[in-house]
């Protein structure tokens, strides 16, 4: 590495590091890949456009030939427009990176995780609890004649009581 690259790459994580810094050093390079992409999309069409008007002998009528080269040529050009696009969509992501790992905000963000994990289960605790004991009031059966229905009952008053007979003893 030239001591050039290696002067940018070091002012570049400087910049990225803090937090003031971000967003010019974002808006510089996205700038200027943006830019480039403008430019590599601006030439490839007049390089089509001059291309497409230039006939050879041997070409199909209508100018199929002749627009199907231009856009051979000029394939190469609009790929590198993309990939400019895609390295302004990377710078982005790398601010945005920097951005959601500073200690505070990663500290921050595990202790609201936590809490929300917490209050469901609560929630979920007491939803579980409360459809429970509906569900035992509304099945049992009422102690006697005068008794109301849906008292909450014991497991052995339903095997063997006093006044049950016992059947096969």
């Amino acid at each position: 590495m030239s001591k050039d690259i290696a002067t940018r790459v070091m002012t570049g994580v400087q910049a990225l590091a803090l937090p003031g810094q971000r967003e010019g050093w974002q808006a510089q390079h996205r700038g200027s890949l943006l830019t480039d992409a403008q430019t590599y999309d601006a030439l490839a069409d007049a390089i089509q456009a001059d291309l497409k008007a230039r006939r050879l002998d041997g070409d199909l009528p209508w100018g199929i030939s002749a627009a199907a080269r231009a856009r051979k040529r000029v394939k190469p050009l609009r790929e590198a427009a993309r990939a400019m696009r895609q390295a302004a969509k990377a710078i982005n992501g790398t601010v945005a990176a920097y951005e959601e790992t500073q200690p505070e905000v990663v500290l921050q963000r595990r202790e609201d995780k936590a809490l929300r994990k917490m209050q469901r289960k609560q929630q979920l605790g007491a939803t579980a609890h409360n459809s429970a004991q509906a569900t035992l009031q509304r099945l049992a059966p009422a102690d006697s004649e005068d008794g109301q229905a849906g008292a909450p009952k014991l497991l052995g008053d339903y095997f063997g009581g006093n006044n049950r007979q016992q059947r096969g003893a």
